[in-house]
């Protein structure tokens, strides 16, 4: 409950008091983190079973924090070539989020305005880090919400990335793994790290009941892989919203759509959610007026633009 209050509460402190406030909750992390090495010994192993078990046969998303479950038997790098064998790369598609930040857009385009993708620093973890180092994979050009990819279509998903003026458009990995009926694996993580989840939210764009992003936009140079650079124009996610999003009620969604498996490992659990499932279902809630940011007004032409979006969702392969 104070957790929940303390993130509620943030956007709205005085960067000075923000920076204080994540210090010390980073402290309590890490002892928590500590204290959870010490009670829970994981193998590696087991953590792969559970996986196989609960199926990952399509194109995946993986969003992972081990640190949650507890202390593995073998290093993270083990675990990732343990997962990436037990896919079919010559038919699948791995992929992981690899925002270059984890405070806000703000913030982070206060210390910079140039993504070169060759050399941007991925702040998504371990696991993303590790996959994003092996042979053959491949990072979007994008600012504030690139991918990495791995596998048979990697240079499909990663492609034109920057064409969007949002990043969860079209062109987006995230959208293209909704359109490919892809799943999302979750290792030690909640379903509010389903990043894809805003998907739902671009494919509405300004028909939307709830706007998710702040007004006007941030200029970024982006560097590609080819050294040859551009401007791109980035929105930014309103940090006062996403602080109201209820990671509760989403799980709830999930769960009553059939659109999510899950298995307790350690202290945490492992999960896997159909992206098209979850992304038909975001929608079918914000028609009834329900979003994952608490309750909205949806008039005739909401509700025409949504009907509008379900039907390209079902049409779309």
């Amino acid at each position: 409950m104070l957790r929940s209050l303390v993130k509620r509460s943030l956007p709205y402190l005085p960067q000075s008091v923000r920076s204080i406030v994540r210090g010390h909750a980073e402290t309590i992390r890490r002892k928590e983190h500590q204290e959870r090495k010490q009670r829970v010994q994981v193998p590696v192993e087991e953590i792969i079973a559970k996986i196989k078990r609960l199926g990952v046969d399509r194109d995946v998303m993986v969003h992972a924090s081990i640190s949650n479950i507890g202390k593995l038997d073998k290093p993270v790098p083990a675990l990732v070539n343990d997962l990436l064998a037990l896919m079919d790369l010559s038919r699948q598609t791995v992929l992981v989020p690899a925002l270059p930040f984890a405070t806000t857009m703000l913030e982070y385009a206060a210390s910079t305005r140039t993504f070169d993708v060759r050399t941007a620093k991925n702040a998504m973890g371990v696991v993303s880090q590790v996959i994003g180092r092996q042979p053959g994979s491949i990072r979007s050009l994008h600012p504030t919400h690139s991918a990495i990819a791995i596998g048979k279509d990697a240079a499909f998903y990663t492609a034109d990335h920057e064409k969007d003026p949002t990043p969860f458009g079209a062109n987006s990995p995230y959208a293209k793994l909704v359109r490919r009926r892809g799943q999302i694996l979750l290792i030690g993580v909640t379903v509010n790290s389903t990043t894809t989840f805003h998907v739902h939210e671009d494919m509405l764009g300004a028909a939307s009941p709830i706007q998710v992003y702040s007004p006007g936009t941030i200029t970024f140079t982006l560097v590609g892989f080819d050294g040859q650079s551009q401007e791109y124009q980035a929105v930014c996610h309103d940090s006062r919203l996403s602080a109201r999003r209820d990671p509760n009620l989403f799980r709830q969604w999930l769960e009553a759509a059939g659109a999510i498996r899950f298995s307790p490992i350690g202290e945490a659990e492992v999960a896997v959610v159909d992206a098209h499932l979850m992304t038909k279902t975001c929608l079918q809630r914000l028609r009834e007026g329900r979003s994952l940011y608490g309750r909205v007004s949806v008039d005739a032409k909401h509700k025409a633009a949504i009907d509008a979006a379900l039907e390209r969702l079902e049409s779309d392969t």
